[in-house]
């Protein structure tokens, strides 16, 4: 592998790539490399060309760019000057491993084999659950994109085509396609693999992934406090917790992942 190809990030650039992304970013390499270039018109070039050559490889320089970058440009009144988001993509808001599985026979199968517990105020998960479903989730905390895509396609209940782009994991099967975030497919997998060992069918596990994730108390992908706070969706794909206070969430209180989505009243 060259130098170049170990710089690549084929899930941001190409077909993947985020316009609003790079517009921006290509903006403040610009701003940065003109400031620079004040005290020193090589170092200033070096900004420019290093810059672009790493938007060009990984589709942005900005950490996080993700998450701001598209609302930006929407704030400036450019949104439409991009195809972002509707076309040559997935819809990048959360979505769910979902099933057409009946809520209280789900419920019932979870309370039956040992994941929840009822007590008086409330649905609880089980301690030694609980346990195997973190111990699962810090494992996989530790993948690569690629092997993540790869771990869900080995879990989910059915033949499906699953890719890691746009910072998350998509998948396209006979009966659904959608797109997860990391943090939450994490989540989804550690579910799968604890409820079907425990003897639940797998069509009924995959029902149980996203209300499972009521339950999760540290971020599935970098380990940090989860708390209820509020976001918005947006075409940016992360649908961080900053975004505007219109959706109650269980979000990390470190990165900002949103883990957690409850539906609107």
């Amino acid at each position: 592998m060259s130098v170049i190809d170990s710089l690549r990030r084929p899930e941001h650039t190409g077909e993947n790539r985020c316009l609003p992304c790079a517009a921006v970013n290509i903006a403040l390499v610009v701003v940065v490399g003109l400031a620079v270039s004040v005290l020193s018109p090589v170092a200033g070039l070096v900004v420019l060309v290093g810059g672009a050559l790493s938007v060009y490889l990984r589709g942005y320089v900005v950490p996080g760019t993700p998450s701001f970058a598209p609302q930006l440009v929407a704030a400036v009144g450019l949104a439409g000057a991009f195809d972002h988001g509707d076309e040559g993509g997935p819809d990048r808001r959360s979505e769910s491993l979902d099933a057409n599985v009946d809520p209280d026979a789900m419920l019932s199968a979870l309370l039956t084999a040992g994941v929840l517990v009822e007590e008086e105020d409330g649905l609880f998960l089980t301690d030694d659950a609980r346990e195997e479903w973190e111990s699962t989730m810090a494992s996989l905390r530790k993948t690569t994109d690629e092997e993540l895509s790869e771990a869900v396609a080995n879990a989910v209940p059915f033949e499906a085509t699953v890719d890691a782009e746009f910072d998350g994991i998509s998948l396209d099967g006979p009966s659904m396609s959608v797109w997860i975030s990391r943090p939450q497919a994490i989540a989804d997998v550690a579910t799968l693999y604890a409820v079907v060992e425990r003897g639940v069918d797998p069509t009924v596990a995959l029902a149980a992934t996203e209300p499972m994730r009521m339950f999760v108390e540290v971020c599935p992908d970098c380990g940090g406090p989860v708390e209820e706070t509020t976001t918005r969706n947006c075409c940016g794909g992360t649908a961080g917790l900053y975004d505007s206070p219109d959706h109650e969430v269980l979000g990390c209180a470190d990165c900002g992942a949103v883990v957690y989505e409850f539906p609107d009243e």
